[in-house]
């Protein structure tokens, strides 16, 4: 196709008033409305995103800059060059999405972290995929793109219907319902005032797993507190018998002696923000809340004090059903592959390697089929970032050590010293 074949329908403009509108004019005035509605969703984030990484920020103002500069020239001066550097654009932004949704990007604060799938993403990448296949017919089929339309007034409609539903989409994205909760989440961060880099769990480094932060309304992981839903009169009643039953298992094993003559064995070591864990693998085969699988110590000594539970339950198929009402939030640890385990205690984080958990005597495992779910009902440990948070502040200390140790500003990721 030479240039002036990819030219020529710019002989009439369908907005113009021509008798001779092509093909062309229409898939070049569609393919610049839906270029601008995902550039502005781009524009849209991008602050949220220089909130978290300024890499990731510009790279986004960056793509919307682009994506804008195409939606006028495609219209003004549309050439073959043009549609396929466009397409070159939307797939590279459609397949860094891809990759940072199912195996995590290799750089930034969500490095090797898979990001959950948002409706704003998905509506961005729509209108690219879109914008895409408007190329690939611009590119290799010019004598479509060069036939004159007899209805003129029917190709009209259709394009101003279809650009009008890209450009209201991504209206939606950008009201509050979406930003703010894109916002009070972002990436890696909590909502402004709740993290001020002075609560113990920010000091003791990044979270311990993906899985204890939170996950916003857009799918994005933050730490903090839980955001708390209304329960109803029934299930209060029902979570207040269960609660009731958990803190009478917390009064039963005050100690770590005490966990250990009931059966339950030493699976993490102590770790800021979620203690050390001891296991009792036989109750782990469904929830109860009066035999939780877990107690947590704020240390590993035979006198360290209980200060949590956690159920661990395998449940195929999703979570547990668990505590009455929609507060517990469960997570898993199944991210790159899993813990790191060596004799049945964790000696690495999931950020680890095969190679690098092998050097430490373990194995990766995969927990794809198990889940757990904080509880933080011991009298004088209640948890200010909620009852059934993936953390809890008040648990300071270092790592391996207890919860009163002091802080030596050498910060480490959680896990990530354990076993070496």
């Amino acid at each position: 196709m030479t240039e002036s074949e990819t030219m020529s329908d710019t002989k009439s403009d369908a907005f113009s008033g021509s008798d001779r509108p092509t093909v062309g004019t229409y898939v070049r005035w569609f393919a610049a409305a839906l270029s601008v509605a995902s550039a502005a969703i781009h524009y849209g984030y991008a602050p949220h995103h220089l909130q978290d990484d300024w890499a990731h920020g510009w790279f986004f103002v960056l793509i919307a800059t682009a994506q804008l500069g195409f939606a006028f020239l495609v219209v003004t001066r549309p050439s073959r060059l043009l549609w396929a550097l466009a397409a070159l654009l939307n797939i590279g932004i459609i397949g860094t999405w891809v990759v940072s949704r199912t195996a995590g990007l290799p750089f930034g604060p969500q490095a090797l972290r898979k990001e959950a799938v948002g409706t704003a993403d998905v509506v961005s990448t729509i209108l690219e995929v879109a914008v895409v296949l408007l190329a690939v017919v611009a590119i290799f089929a010019p004598k479509l793109m060069n036939r004159e339309l007899r209805d003129s007034l029917g190709a009209r409609f259709t394009t101003g219907a279809l650009s009008g539903i890209a450009l209201a989409a991504a209206f939606v994205m950008l009201t509050p319902t979406y930003t703010n909760a894109h916002a009070a989440g972002g990436h890696t961060h909590a909502a402004a005032g709740v993290l001020t880099g002075n609560t113990p769990c920010e000091q003791s480094g990044a979270a311990a797993s993906p899985g204890q932060e939170n996950t916003d309304a857009e799918g994005h992981s933050h730490r903090g507190p839980t955001a708390q839903q209304p329960v109803s009169e029934a299930d209060r009643e029902t979570l207040v018998t269960q609660q009731q039953q958990a803190r009478q298992v917390a009064l039963t094993y005050p100690t770590v002696a005490d966990a250990e003559a009931a059966g339950y064995r030493l699976s993490t070591v102590y770790v800021s923000c979620i203690g050390a864990h001891y296991t009792n693998t036989k109750l782990a085969s469904r929830f109860d809340p009066a035999h939780p699988s877990e107690l947590l110590y704020d240390g590993t000594n035979p006198d360290s004090k209980i200060v949590g539970l956690s159920f661990l339950v395998w449940h195929p198929n999703g979570p547990p059903e668990g505590f009455a009402g929609p507060n517990d939030s469960w997570h898993q640890h199944n991210f790159n592959g899993g813990l790191c385990l060596k004799g049945g205690v964790v000696v690495g984080a999931e950020a680890l390697s095969d190679a690098e958990c092998a050097a430490r005597g373990g194995a990766k495992m995969g927990l794809q089929d198990i889940w757990m779910v904080h509880d933080w009902v011991v009298p004088g440990w209640e948890c200010s970032w909620g009852v059934f948070a993936g953390e809890c502040p008040e648990l300071g200390g270092v790592t391996g050590g207890t919860a009163w140790d002091t802080q030596d500003g050498n910060t480490k990721d959680p896990l990530q010293a354990l076993g070496s």
